[in-house]
């Protein structure tokens, strides 16, 4: 069978923070998307894939805000692919609902750009959760693609994932390195030492050499022919500058697309294809690094406990019972929420000063959700007559517990609910009344 074109994938893998703090990796970020949007207007022929997260994009627009029709331009162009992600999270340490707001998040993000990138790309996540063939048929996309946890029955380049609820995607692998299976074949040109003089140029035979060896090595995983995906990037670098004139001139079929481009050409159809079920947590062909479930575990406990003050608290109080919109402090405690949820933050896999940091934007996010808690309970309990006290169940059903209020009283204190039923009380303490507690010396005090 013939082999297909080579489908040249030009992108960048970005770790929003890792080994180093968030604001030092957004400074080669910057300088990084600088040269990528000058070159791609330069140059109509280049396509660049920004990681499937629209977090990228809001970090670099945040210092350089001038940059943004020249960017959404290029969006709306098809040449530059952003989203759908808002980040690449992982899938274990955030709750479900931190993963939907993800992806809306971003989603929504990407759309006032121009347009969304509808791949479910999930390159580097430390394996992935049974729902999210499900999670992302919802959204409306109809394929995902993945390198981590695949497991070993996979022997094509492509398999059906299902979810628990009989949800099927066509998930796209990317077998023979991952993210970066192409990353060698346009670096350094020059030729070995001690190899035999060309007669040619230097270097200029070495592209087809190696996308003979990258066809030879990709053949297999293609069974039925076609487009071979080759994914040219790495972490936290930029293509080579003179890449579409390598591409021109390599004397065979190759040519440069977003990964919305490669599967424009692509059947979503599952039929036929080799069927995975759950969750993909498979070591057969990488590591999926087990071992940042338990590291820095006050990370893993500030995390839910975040999360469970703005999903099963905060919000729920404000739709429930504010009259005023709290909309905007929720809003600011999903962003914390998402942003921590990436799979070098909350994991925490990075240097101590990123942990650091990553723990300053989980308590950020409670202490936004406790707000939102305080208002609702504030315009409450304002509304209460003078000496009652505001008692509040963020439980969905009704329930019995101790409640513990300081109360004025003079004896054995009575209690008695809004209806008036008796409330069953214990004095558990008791405060002595002190109006002054300082000492003044006699001979300063008034004399009668």
């Amino acid at each position: 069978m013939a082999d297909g074109p080579i489908i040249v994938v030009p992108h960048t893998h970005w770790d929003r923070e890792w080994y180093l703090p968030f604001q030092r990796f957004r400074l080669r970020l910057v300088s990084l998307l600088d040269t990528v949007i000058e070159r791609m207007e330069r140059d109509a022929r280049w396509h660049f894939t920004l990681d499937g997260q629209m977090a990228a994009v809001d970090d670099y627009l945040e210092i350089r805000p001038e940059r943004r029709e020249r960017l959404a331009a290029l969006v709306r162009d098809g040449r530059l692919a952003v989203g759908p992600w808002q980040i690449l999270n992982d899938e274990f340490l955030c709750s479900g609902e931190n993963i939907v707001r993800n992806l809306e998040l971003g989603l929504r993000r990407s759309a006032e750009l121009g347009a969304a990138m509808m791949a479910g790309y999930l390159p580097d996540q430390f394996g992935h959760c049974a729902q999210m063939p499900q999670i992302l048929r919802l959204a409306g996309i109809e394929h995902a693609c993945v390198w981590r946890g695949v497991p070993a029955g996979v022997r094509s380049h492509a398999f059906a994932w299902g979810a628990p609820d009989g949800t099927t995607i066509r998930t796209q692998y990317l077998p023979e390195g991952g993210y970066g299976n192409a990353a060698g074949m346009f670096e350094s040109f020059s030729e070995p030492e001690n190899s035999p003089p060309s007669e040619t140029a230097p270097g200029a035979d070495v592209l087809p050499r190696r996308a003979e060896d990258f066809t030879v090595r990709m053949r297999r995983w293609y069974p039925e022919g076609g487009p071979l995906l080759a994914m040219y990037g790495a972490d936290h670098t930029a293509p080579a500058a003179d890449l579409a004139d390598r591409i021109a001139a390599a004397g065979r079929p190759m040519r440069l697309a977003t990964l919305s481009g490669y599967f424009a050409g692509v059947d979503p159809s599952t039929d036929g294809l080799t069927r995975v079920s759950g969750e993909l947590r498979s070591h057969a062909r990488a590591n999926i690094l087990p071992g940042v479930l338990s590291a820095r575990v006050h990370l893993k406990h500030a995390m839910s406990h975040a999360e469970r003050v703005v999903e099963r608290y905060a919000e729920p109080l404000a739709a429930l019972w504010y009259t005023g919109s709290a909309q905007r402090f929720l809003d600011l405690a999903w962003r914390r929420l998402i942003e921590v949820s990436c799979h070098d933050s909350v994991t925490g896999c990075g240097s101590d000063e990123t942990a650091e940091q990553v723990a300053a934007r989980m308590a950020e996010a409670e202490q936004l959700g406790r707000a939102v808690c305080d208002l609702v309970t504030a315009e409450r309990a304002a509304a209460l007559p003078h000496g009652a006290h505001l008692v509040f169940n963020p439980s969905p059903a009704p329930r019995t517990d101790i409640v513990i209020l300081d109360v004025a009283s003079d004896g054995e204190p009575s209690l008695q609910t809004a209806d008036g039923r008796p409330v069953p009380t214990q004095t558990l303490d008791i405060a002595p009344v002190v109006l002054d507690d300082a000492v003044h010396p006699a001979e300063k005090l008034l004399s009668s």
